[in-house]
């Protein structure tokens, strides 16, 4: 999903909503509404398709993280974050037991705190060597799932035999050639 995104928000018939989607989503209100049940029968909500996502991430690292725990690094990166946590505690208790008054001392700490935080967390992150998950914004997620629902409107019209001319056609297509662009790409990078 996530290279979807990032195709979809790098291509330049993305920066604006099409007119002639739109149109066509507008003069056919019941197949719109057909497209949608659809695409909620096949992904579920936006929520469980984005959980399903992270299940699938998860069977994919499941062999690495098998490797890891194997290898002992898992119980080392463990062993560091817990480190870590007991190091970015003690400096704020110590300061709130002994000088709890002093408000400036207090931020002073807690600032070089969420810094250390911010760099040793960056740091487990490199030793876990463990993909980190990217970033998917619910916005960004709709608009792919709208872009299956343009693809999925387009077909049910097909069916009906609806004449469509080959612009129109495009642009329903799109964002679904582009979804599965990404997702060869992503599957040739992982073989």
């Amino acid at each position: 999903m996530a290279a979807a995104i990032d195709r979809r928000l790098a291509s330049f018939w993305a920066d604006s909503p099409d007119q002639i989607v739109a149109a066509l989503r507008k003069e056919n209100p019941e197949e719109l509404a057909a497209a949608r049940a659809l695409v909620k029968v096949h992904l579920g909500t936006q929520r469980q398709w984005r959980l399903k996502a992270q299940d699938v991430r998860d069977k994919q690292l499941a062999g690495l993280v098998g490797r890891r725990k194997a290898s002992g690094s898992a119980r080392e990166i463990l062993v560091l974050r817990l480190g870590l946590l007991v190091a970015l505690i003690t400096p704020p208790a110590y300061v709130v037991a002994t000088d709890h008054d002093n408000i400036v001392k207090l931020i002073v700490v807690g600032a070089v705190c969420f810094a250390a935080a911010l760099t040793g967390g960056h740091f487990l992150t490199i030793r876990a060597r463990v993909p980190v998950m990217p970033n998917i914004r619910g916005p960004w997620l709709n608009e792919l799932r709208e872009d299956i629902v343009n693809a999925t409107l387009l077909a049910i019209l097909q069916n009906k035999g609806v004449e469509l001319d080959l612009r129109t056609t495009a642009a329903c297509r799109r964002g679904w050639t582009s979804i599965q662009a990404a997702s060869k790409t992503v599957t040739t990078l992982q073989s």
